[in-house]
């Protein structure tokens, strides 16, 4: 099958920027603020710089860390109807992750997110079929501090069997996520078999790994949990000013990471990523939304795919233009720029404001646009059947395509606006007040939010978890 991408870095500009990415690990190497991890990386092939302070990893130790990681990876659902197994020819699709606040589109109304809006964004996104995974939307800022992740992680598993997807600030909590989890199913060796949860431990650009994340990394890697190596890299601020070079320095971060997992466990679940974007120099913010953003993921996910590796450098969200949306397909033409990133994994359906916030309606009206942007990237048949010279040379001849067999048959499977009614041109769609959409949203988001919902967990599950979280307590 076919699948629609995007592409373009030539086959010369991957192996320049390979090659450049080694040079940058052997030459400049990486900081890791962990002398535990520090001290691994050394004994098994890699040098100290000559001020002592960085890593230096041989091009041969990056070669072994690549011949180790398996090339497919299982990110398993609890019950076993949602399971993902990647690299696909399918783009799997979350929500966005740990936004600050919870916004009401339709008021403007900001507040801080308690466990309780943890838990509605995760009951939502877990009920909605155009998520294949869950984030946790929003923190938890009314947990303790060491607790706010293995809470969040507790809120997940009690709302949905979806696989979830979260982070560990350090090897504590860490190994307390994996005990948590563990809880349901039936211990850690059963949990490596089958992770029903992996985990974002991000590099820090430039070409720094952060005590907490790193000795993180180490423990999940041990433990099986699948590790997301999301370089996230601002163009001109935290990282060359180009796209080429932004994507060498990524694609060096992400070596640096396959090597911290393979060293610390041979053969751990590891996946490529990045979300990285431009910066605006004026303001100092992030551009999520500038126009080379989608390039600069898809040249990450070349990359990935250069190393045959499961990728996760997609962001799928409208961000503020859901406000200006009468209708679905009012933004799928920005969500199918989206789409066409190649890469086996994205998020971000939800977020407002850079990521810095979330919204229900938001969370919705993605899910929405969605829906429709991702058949653009569904599998599409290129085999001597599907191109039918028998049709071509017919129809050739008699100048008829409409009565052909293959015509009939192939029509409404190959045009999304045929075998979805609902669906139609962006050019013939009626157009809409502004903001509808936003409004039918919050409607449905009352209703899915306040009826009746069963827990995923058992009464003997819910227990221990409870249990453990007060010992860590």
């Amino acid at each position: 099958m076919s699948r629609g991408r995007l592409e373009f870095l030539a086959g010369d500009e991957v192996r320049r920027i390979h090659d450049t990415s080694i040079r940058v690990l052997e030459q400049v190497g990486v900081a890791l603020n962990s002398p535990s991890v520090t001290t691994m990386l050394r004994e098994n092939g890699c040098a100290p710089s000559k001020d002592g302070k960085r890593v230096l990893i041989p091009e041969s130790v990056v070669k072994s860390a690549l011949a180790k990681v398996p090339r497919s990876i299982l990110l398993a659902s609890r019950d076993k109807k949602h399971d993902i197994r990647i690299p696909s020819d399918k783009l799997h699709c979350t929500n966005g992750g740990e936004g600050v606040y919870v916004k009401d589109l339709t008021t403007g109304e900001k507040y801080v997110p308690t466990g309780e809006d943890v838990r509605k964004f995760f009951q939502l996104s877990g009920s909605l079929p155009q998520m294949d995974f869950c984030w946790p939307m929003v923190g938890a800022q009314d947990a303790p501090p060491s607790l706010k992740g293995v809470t969040e992680m507790r809120i997940g598993f009690e709302s949905t069997y979806k696989h979830i997807q979260s982070a560990a600030s350090s090897a504590e909590e860490a190994g307390n996520i994996v005990k948590l989890s563990s809880v349901l199913t039936g211990g850690e060796e059963q949990l490596a078999k089958r992770p029903i949860w992996s985990a974002v431990q991000c590099p820090i650009s430039p070409l720094t790994f952060e005590e907490g994340l790193a000795e993180a990394q180490v423990v999940l890697s041990r433990a099986g949990i699948p590790v997301v190596s999301m370089a996230a890299a601002v163009a001109g601020m935290t990282a060359p000013a180009t796209i080429s070079g932004t994507i060498a320095q990524v694609n060096a971060e992400n070596l640096a990471s396959l090597v911290i997992s393979q060293t610390a466990a041979k053969g751990s679940p590891w996946i490529y990523s990045s979300d990285s974007v431009p910066g605006d120099l004026k303001t100092g913010s992030i551009e999520y939304g500038a126009l080379e953003a989608n390039l600069m993921r898809t040249g990450a996910g070349q990359m990935g795919r250069f190393y045959g590796l499961p990728t996760m450098v997609a962001g799928i969200a409208l961000e503020g233009a859901a406000m200006s949306l009468g209708k679905v397909m009012d933004g799928v033409p920005t969500m199918v720029i989206q789409a066409l990133v190649p890469s086996d994994l994205g998020s971000g359906l939800g977020g407002i404001d850079q990521a810095a916030g979330a919204s229900y309606e938001q969370l919705l009206v993605d899910a929405w646009v969605w829906d429709v942007a991702k058949e653009v990237i569904r599998g599409f048949s290129a085999d001597e059947a599907a191109i039918s010279f028998e049709t071509i040379r017919d129809a050739g001849l008699d100048g008829n395509f409409l009565g052909k067999r293959h015509t009939l048959a192939r029509f409404k499977q190959e045009f999304i606006s045929v075998s979805k009614p609902e669906v139609t041109s962006i050019l013939k769609a009626d157009p809409q007040p502004v903001g509808a959409l936003v409004k039918k949203a919050r409607k449905e988001v009352q209703d899915m939010l306040f009826g009746e919902f069963e827990p995923a967990v058992t009464e003997d599950e819910a227990s221990e978890m409870e249990r453990l979280i007060k010992e860590m307590r």
